[in-house]
């Protein structure tokens, strides 16, 4: 019979194994029988390959692949090391992704050893294949989050033309994260990287990088070797500051340049903008009626459980949780009244750029008091602590059921300090719209509520061209978040541009139904 005492003396032996690797990865050949075959009928363990399982909570659904995606790398880290030791190394596709803090888990990752190959099939359609090539396997290797790969150098050499063809983004953050061109070129003399040469230079030149191209292509005529650079890319134009060689990190990189990608495609499937409402104070008004509808569906979207009652009731100038005890402690309550209280400091926002102040500047002044204001109330009532409240996140975030890894907290900072840049100097509402919210759950900054408050990135820069608030119906979820995955996996912004626009006309049509 399992019993609580049971479990939870199975469970302290389990995680002992997986503190063990630094992981949440345990061997079949570190538990008992009879522990694993407990904990994986409580749901405390799930299968990875045979003999590998990963240690995880009961009270996720065994469809979530976040806890598979949180733990993807840390998994490839112990099985490598336990089968190969040090001998093996990633793929160039793979190393330079690795380098260049690339946030999508991959489908697959491809590994050279010195010998015995296989396919191994892993959980959420990933997969991991791993082939002998004792003459590929260099010799010097860095190391990755625990995994060994080839240097950035040595992969950009390495990687297909294909690869220069279908993820030029990527080779542009790489290329730009190199410290030194001279290490390429040792790289490239070593091995008589000829076509290599070529292509890096070439892709230097496209980037308007000639100092960094010239450079290269001089040391390589000093050892004969003679270089046509041609450009390897299909785009026309790149996509970050030509002028700057390098970013102050990969992850701000990357922000720049999906910024710098998306703009055009946006200022072209939306509506022309109008400009400031002639009206603040008729447009705030609007925007407070509005209040009841915004809540319940940013809310709902969020997973709580709210209802219009309990919305109106927190909102009230006299609510007091000792009136209603179950509110002291109710998390959909507490919810409630934070976004209240938040959404009064939006609106102070929101004040400001009617005025003509600046959307970016207004935003990257007002941010930290929105979050305080949506989660003041857990505070007060001791769910989360009070340090919460203050700065980024300081631990690792994973977004449920996507493939997308939001940066590490190391890099939060320079990657909000990009964000900020970007939203300032963005002239197009839309566009700051738009990437306002993407990027901004592209990074999610905080442990929790990303979501509410990129939606309310969303509405303040929609406002500051003369759109409409708009809401996010939850209705439409799912929608909402394969829109959004569509950009995360496939740089598809379309969809996600057609959904606002579309709920942007519903939600003009809603106001005028209210007034």
């Amino acid at each position: 019979m399992i019993t609580p005492k049971k479990t939870v003396n199975a469970l302290k032996r389990v995680k002992a194994m997986a503190d063990k690797h630094d992981a949440m990865i345990v061997m079949a050949s570190e538990m008992s029988r009879q522990d694993r075959e407990l904990l994986m009928k409580t749901g405390w363990l799930r299968d990875i390959v045979q003999g590998w399982y990963l240690l995880t909570r009961p009270d996720i659904h065994p469809g979530d692949s976040a806890s598979w995606y949180a733990n993807f790398w840390d998994f490839l880290r112990v099985y490598l090391q336990e089968r190969f030791g040090t001998d093996y190394c990633l793929s160039a596709e793979a190393s330079l992704e690795l380098h260049i803090g690339n946030s999508v888990t991959p489908k697959q990752v491809v590994v050279i050893v010195k010998e015995g190959g296989t396919v191994q099939q892993l959980p959420f359609d990933t997969s991991l294949l791993i082939y002998p090539d004792l003459k590929n396997l260099p010799k010097q290797k860095e190391i990755i989050q625990g995994l060994q790969v080839m240097s950035l150098p040595l992969a950009l050499c390495k990687v297909s033309p294909t690869y220069y063809r279908k993820l030029s983004d990527n080779i542009e953050i790489a290329l730009r994260s190199i410290r030194d061109p001279a290490d390429l070129t040792r790289i490239i003399v070593e091995n008589e990287f000829q076509s290599a040469a070529e292509r890096i230079i070439g892709s230097y030149l496209f980037f308007g990088l000639e100092k960094e191209a010239g450079n290269i292509k001089r040391q390589l005529d000093l050892v004969g070797m003679q270089i046509y650079p041609k450009n390897p890319f299909e785009k026309t134009s790149p996509n970050l500051i030509a002028t700057r060689f390098r970013s102050p990190s990969p992850y701000a990189a990357r922000i720049e340049l999906l910024w710098n990608k998306f703009r055009n495609p946006i200022i072209k499937l939306f509506p022309k903008e109008i400009g400031l409402p002639k009206n603040p104070k008729e447009y705030l008004r609007q925007v407070g009626e509005l209040y009841v509808y915004d809540a319940y569906n940013s809310l709902s979207i969020e997973g709580y459980q709210v209802s219009e009652e309990l919305i109106m009731r927190v909102q009230k100038k006299s609510w007091n949780p000792s009136l209603h005890p179950e509110d002291a402690k109710e998390r959909n309550a507490l919810a409630a009244r934070g976004y209240y209280e938040a959404f009064q400091a939006v609106k102070q926002t929101l004040k400001k750029i009617l005025k003509g102040n600046s959307p970016g500047e207004c935003v990257e002044d007002d941010l930290s008091a929105w979050y305080q204001n949506l989660f003041s109330p857990s505070v007060q009532a001791e769910i989360i602590s009070r340090e919460t409240l203050f700065g980024f996140r300081r631990d690792r975030v994973f977004i449920r059921n996507s493939r997308h890894s939001p940066p590490p907290f190391e890099a939060v900072l320079d990657s909000m300090e990009t964000f900020f840049n970007c939203l300032r100097k963005e002239e197009s509402a839309a566009v700051r719209a738009i990437l306002g919210h993407y990027i901004f759950v592209f990074i999610h900054p905080y442990m929790d509520g990303n979501g509410r408050i990129a939606r309310f990135i969303l509405n303040t820069m929609l406002a500051s061209g003369g759109y409409p608030w708009s809401i996010v119906q939850v209705k439409r979820r799912n929608e909402y978040i394969n829109a959004l995955e569509a950009v995360h996996t496939t740089s598809d912004i379309k969809p996600f541009v057609c959904f606002i626009i579309e709920e942007m006309q519903l939600s003009k049509k809603l106001l005028k139904s209210l007034l």
